[in-house]
């Protein structure tokens, strides 16, 4: 089974990453863009299941207190 992990920063944490790209839109003249985030994708394969899932996010993937993530089945 193939899981999908989407790992992003809390409203209010600094994204230094997003805020990066954000300049240089501005810095290239183009205009229209709002907001940029940054975040972070992981596929896991194997014989998991969601609990186990959980555990890898919360022990290893995403700090809890700046970070929250997204579990779907992919």
């Amino acid at each position: 089974m193939k899981w999908e992990v989407e790992v992003w920063y809390k409203a209010g944490v600094t994204d230094a990453a997003g805020d990066s790209v954000m300049k240089g839109i501005k810095d290239l003249g183009i205009s229209g863009a709002v907001s940029v985030k940054a975040g972070q994708v992981y596929i896991i394969e194997g014989k998991l299941d969601k609990k186990q899932i959980e555990k890898i996010c919360s022990g290893l993937l995403a700090n809890g207190i700046v970070q929250f993530y997204k579990i779907k089945k992919a």
